[in-house]
């Protein structure tokens, strides 16, 4: 009977250790986790752009940052980037992309899933540079 205490025990023991091994390697890294209240919201050119046209305020993105769900996370250098979303009452799906650098978040991307962009914006500042070869004529060569 002694035995049979002794091994149940164990199975106990080596059972709640497991548990407690895989719950510390499924919590994300602290860098990697998502601040849901910012100390300070930025926005892009590019997300502004595409807020305006499709009729979204400052005031929709907040709750996003609240309850939205998050759908990826990318490590961009120091900063990582976020992409959330959210179905809104008015049923609008409305998707952000953030990047989070400390406690202050810049919204990158904003846009709607079921509706088409109403006005054509360009992401200057997310575009690659394009290098033009000049063929000069070098005199001092």
């Amino acid at each position: 009977m002694k035995s049979r205490n002794v091994i149940i025990s164990l199975i106990l023991i080596v059972g709640v250790l497991v548990f407690v091994f895989i719950r510390l390697r499924l919590e994300p890294k602290r860098k990697l986790t998502f601040n849901r209240y910012p100390s300070r919201i930025e926005y892009s050119q590019f997300a502004l752009c595409r807020m305006e046209c499709y009729s979204i305020n400052a005031n929709s993105i907040v709750p996003i940052f609240r309850n939205g769900s998050i759908l990826s996370r990318k490590r961009k250098g120091t900063c990582t980037r976020f992409s959330i979303n959210t179905l809104t009452k008015q049923k609008m799906n409305i998707f952000i992309v953030v990047e989070q650098c400390g406690t202050v978040a810049r919204v990158i991307d904003c846009y709607v899933t079921n509706k088409h962009a109403p006005c054509d914006c360009t992401d200057i500042e997310n575009r690659p540079i394009s290098y033009l070869k000049i063929n000069r004529r070098c005199d001092t060569c």
